[in-house]
């Protein structure tokens, strides 16, 4: 475009005229009856704020459904919301100060809310029209804060809802909206009404007439036809269809989604359960909490770190450093904040990254996935506490997984419960100034159908590698402001060199100008490679020279490096012989190979090999004129392992035996107290020594775990008595002196 200014940095834009399916300001008529509308804040930046209210014509007077458009001279008819004239008079001298709001009375329909882009509620919503209001307590920290509303949804949030206009017959409503932009701190400028006070000398508008734009308070007109309306809508009936089965309803939350992480009260409808809704145990965070302690589904009580995140936007700490323009970014709290040292560290998106989640023992498969409720800490679900010290709300956008939606806490220590609209899960969350918001997440990883490798690539993939990207020591030296640390607050220099993120997502900002700007963030992603296979061992050279020459199939494109392990019996014990770091130009698959010099030795040894994938920056950071790192540190790192390969010994391959399948059990009673189970399996394997058969009372294994050996050629098997009226979960792996199979199929089975 030439002769258009290059912009350095793109700023909010505020747009004048709402967009509906690519239309503004469209006219749609309906019947008296009950709709479904699904809703996507699709804006740059704009957040709404939307209710329903009753159109006026141009004398102000209620219209009919089918009024025809008034004659011009006297202005558009049923076009508008009333607003409150005192209200409008005293806004033009005081645009700023003064909000105007819709006359009384003049409210349509309510919303049902059943959903969000996460799926559904816990429970269907009631959400009536409601203007937004402002915190105006000076004596809590997040004043300014929006605080009502009716249907909030900021960028790339979505909402399920159904509308019921079967009262409203012959009338014409308007889709209204009154969210303030900037969100939440309202710029007179950006809000757009028809009588709106002449802000041209200030950057902004004539006043807007009557039927015409910019219009951001009037978004759609409907027409509700005037013939006989349907039945109201049955609000009770449907409420009865979320709750849980074991309280009368059909379980629609409980059987669409997957489990929450986190126990709280306002789900105790959806899962029959009895979770607390206050106290030490209701799964809310406290401002000074380091760690949270929840009930789980699974019945387990669980601790988790919480892990600190940071947010800034425009203010003096949040700015690019190239031209000095405000900025927004995201970052980490330091551990243990403390006033005078450095506490907030922002980032922008070309620094190593620093959030990383191990997929190893998470949860995997498609969407339809059947997900067991969490019951181990250490399954690589993290609890995130995210401190927001600026001025907008942020609608934190999340890929690859949904969060939970815990609770906010101010810096005063006030928790806020979420919008009941806001239960279930969620990937987009409102995240306001001067509070902290809390959020649970456990991906479901993605199962492909084929192997995946690593993204390895520059940080700043737009420079050269060995580029300086932060001169943190010649800034020190130099007494200038230093920009540049790692998660411990330590300065650092940063280089610009390869760095495996593993699978690679993102989290950020889906204000676009926010996310364009730099307020967004690499997710690395650790997923264990797959197992070696095909190892053999030979012996070769006589003496010293002797030798053993390894020979496997590299069967991962994710993996960093191989470790070889070697043992004086095929039981071990087993030490690590060697890490072989794997092509560094790329992912590579196929024969691999190693010498281990054994010497002058008549020594019997078995080899078996297991992939590694080390995801994370592993770069060393440590300066001792610069920082406190130790040797190696920097930022966080995680090794990811995949099984061993088969065990191998000078031309002998002992590989471990197939797994069984097809597990399956049936209970009867045994005497008035107990019972008995028996199962049967298919024996895949011609090389087990026996099966082991695991039972326990909870699907992933951790509860009341007992393990039973029997012998090979084994295809069926008998407990002794258990108890009765219990529900316990079965599987079977084969083993011999190479080690085991895999698992079966889990079965559970519930004693009479």
């Amino acid at each position: 475009m030439p002769g258009t200014p290059y912009n350095s940095m793109g700023m909010e834009a505020f747009h004048d005229t709402p967009v509906v399916n690519g239309t503004a300001y469209p006219t749609v008529t309906l019947d008296p009856k009950t709709y479904r509308l699904r809703i996507l804040n699709a804006a740059s930046d704009r957040f709404f704020n939307l209710s329903f209210y009753r159109a006026v014509d141009a004398t102000g007077a209620p219209c009919d459904g089918l009024a025809p458009a008034a004659p011009e001279s006297t202005g558009v008819a049923c076009t508008e919301v009333a607003l409150n004239p005192a209200e409008v008079a005293a806004a033009l001298e005081d645009p700023a100060g003064v909000f105007p709001t819709p006359v009384a009375g003049a409210e349509g329909p309510s919303w049902i809310q059943i959903g969000t882009e996460g799926g559904f509620l816990p429970s269907p919503t009631v959400i009536p029209p409601q203007v937004t209001t402002w915190v105006t307590d000076p004596t809590v920290f997040n004043a300014g804060n929006v605080d009502k509303h009716s249907l909030l949804i900021g960028p790339a949030e979505r909402a399920d809802v159904i509308v019921d206009f079967s009262q409203f017959a012959g009338q014409t409503l308007i889709l209204y909206n009154d969210a303030p932009a900037a969100f939440p701190a309202r710029d007179p400028r950006y809000d757009y009404y028809t009588g709106n006070a002449d802000l041209q000398d200030t950057g902004g508008t004539p006043p807007t007439l009557r039927g015409y734009g910019p219009n951001t308070r009037t978004v759609m007109q409907i027409k509700v036809a005037e013939v006989a309306p349907a039945a109201p809508f049955d609000l009770n009936k449907l409420v009865t269809e979320f709750k849980s089965t074991s309280q009368g309803g059909q379980g629609v939350f409980e059987s669409s989604q997957h489990p929450i992480i986190v126990g709280q009260g306002a789900y105790n409808s959806a899962y029959g359960s009895t979770f607390q809704s206050n106290g030490p145990l209701a799964g809310l965070v406290q401002i000074f909490n380091k760690s949270l302690t929840f009930n789980t589904l699974s019945g387990n009580q669980l601790t988790l770190p919480l892990q600190p995140k940071m947010i800034q936007d425009e203010m003096g700490e949040a700015f690019e450093h190239e031209y000095g323009r405000m900025s927004g970014f995201l970052g980490l709290e330091t551990p243990n904040a403390q006033a005078g040292l450095q506490n907030m560290i922002l980032y922008p998106f070309t620094f190593p990254p620093t959030e990383i989640i191990d997929a190893s023992k998470l949860p995997s498969g498609d969407p339809s996935t059947t997900v067991a409720p969490i019951s181990t800490a250490d399954d690589g679900t993290q609890i995130w506490k995210i401190t927001h010290n600026g001025v907008d709300t942020h609608p934190i956008h999340f890929h690859l997984y949904d969060v939970q939606l815990l609770n906010r806490v101010g810096w005063d220590g006030i928790i806020r419960k979420p919008d009941l609209n806001e239960l279930g899960w969620k990937d987009t969350v409102r995240i306001s100034p001067l509070e902290d918001t809390i959020v649970a997440l456990r991906p479901v990883i993605p199962k492909a159908p084929f192997d995946l490798p690593n993204s390895i690539r520059l940080i700043d993939p737009s420079m050269p590698a060995g580029a300086v990207l932060a001169d943190t020591t010649a800034r020190d030296l130099a007494g200038l402001p230093l920009f540049a640390f790692n998660p411990d607050g330590e300065p650092v220099d940063i280089i610009n060199h390869y760095v495996n993120f593993g699978w690679e997502y993102v989290w950020h900002c889906h204000i676009l100008s926010h996310e364009e700007m730099d307020m967004m963030r690499a997710q690395v992603v650790g997923v264990a490679p797959v197992a070696p296979s095909n190892l053999t061992a030979t012996r070769v050279g006589n003496g010293n020279n002797r030798r053993v020459d390894l020979s496997w199939t590299d069967n991962s494109l994710n993996d960093t490096a191989m470790k070889i392990q070697r043992a004086t019996a095929a039981t071990g014990p087993w030490a690590d012989l060697v890490q072989v770091a794997s092509n560094g130009a790329g992912p590579t698959t196929g024969v691999r190979n190693y010498t281990d010099p054994i010497g002058n030795t008549n020594q019997v040894f078995f080899y078996r090999v297991q992939a590694v994938n080390v995801v994370g920056d592993t770069w060393d950071y440590s300066n001792p004129n610069l920082n406190e790192i130790p040797p190696g540190g920097g930022f966080p790192t995680k090794s990811l392992a995949s099984a061993f390969s088969n065990t191998a010994t000078f031309g002998t391959v002992v590989s471990p035996p197939a797994a069984p399948s097809n597990l399956a059990g049936t209970a009867v009673a045994q005497g008035a107290n107990n019972a008995r189970v028996t199962l049967i399996w298919t024996d895949n394997s011609n090389n087990e020594a026996g099966f082991t058969i695991q039972r326990s009372t909870s699907a992933d294994f951790t509860a009341n775990v007992t393990s039973t050996n029997v012998g090979a050629n084994t295809t069926t098997f008998q407990t002794g008595n258990v108890s009765r009226k219990t529900l316990f979960y079965f599987r079977v792996q084969a083993f011999n002196a190479a080690g085991t199979s895999a698992w079966s199929n889990v079965i559970s089975v519930l004693t009479p």
